[in-house]
């Protein structure tokens, strides 16, 4: 059986997850267009990146954050001084929100990690009023659309388990369209958003990925485990030790009215 994927360092996952969030995170927002002077609720808001990318394009009249992890939230409430932003720990499947108390409710790469996926889409409608939005993206986890599926490759390759999101199903587009129809949400449109991220060399690429609690603790558990996935890796994106690495990603949006 292998290991629950936890994120409790906020410092680590900014190294990690940070750059990653954002280049999806700033597509994400585009696609969205959310008008300004509204109020918000970010779902599973980890150290905060995506909500500090709300609160400086959109001007937003205020956002409640919340994430079940303290050590994330004590991060995020360091990055963004503004008495309009409030973080908390929640769960996402029970919101601590009176019903229609927002004009947009969203997931950044969080909804795969709920448990009952239905069940956090059904608390985003009931919190959010009249025609508001609801909205969501997830790595594409199963297809092959994680930013550490290249090393995620060649641990499959050696049949060696590593933890996957509890409901990756629903990072299908299929499925993440069938869960927003299935809640009753209008205009329902999907996108597709794909970011590249550049490395100094193999070596920033594998220090930083291996960073993810998803397979760091899995590549790391034996050093020639270590070593074997390295090379492999190294060689399956075919660059010397000099070379900079560009690694592609890409992510399933959603978004939705009430």
């Amino acid at each position: 059986m292998t290991q629950e994927i936890k994120f409790q360092d906020g410092g680590s996952y900014e190294q990690w997850m940070g750059v990653w969030s954002q280049l999806v995170g700033d597509q994400f927002l585009k696609w969205l267009s959310p008008q300004p002077d509204a109020t918000w609720i970010d779902i599973g808001c980890g150290n905060g990146t995506f909500t500090e990318q709300i609160y400086n394009a959109h001007a937003p009249k205020e956002i409640q954050a919340l994430d079940p992890s303290p050590e994330q939230i004590d991060y995020a409430a360091q990055r963004i001084p503004s008495e309009n932003v409030s973080f908390q720990v929640g769960d996402a499947m029970d919101l601590p929100f009176e019903a229609d108390r927002f004009d947009y409710a969203t997931m950044a790469l969080v909804l795969f990690f709920v448990p009952e996926p239905a069940v956090g889409v059904s608390e985003m409608v009931r919190v959010t009023g009249s025609n508001g939005s609801i909205s969501a993206y997830v790595w594409d986890v199963l297809e092959g659309g994680l930013p550490a599926e290249p090393i995620s490759a060649q641990l499959r390759r050696l049949d060696i388990a590593y933890p996957i999101a509890p409901s990756a199903e629903v990072s299908r587009m299929d499925r993440l369209e069938e869960t927003w129809v299935e809640a009753g949400l209008k205009n329902v449109e999907t996108k597709q958003i794909s970011v590249q991220r550049t490395f100094d060399n193999f070596q920033q690429f594998w220090d930083i990925t291996t960073l993810s609690p998803s397979i760091g603790p899995t590549v790391k558990s034996q050093p020639d485990i270590t070593k074997r996935v390295k090379l492999m890796t190294q060689e399956a994106l075919g660059v010397d030790d000099t070379e900079p690495v560009t690694v592609t990603g890409f992510a399933n949006a959603i978004k939705g009215n009430k």
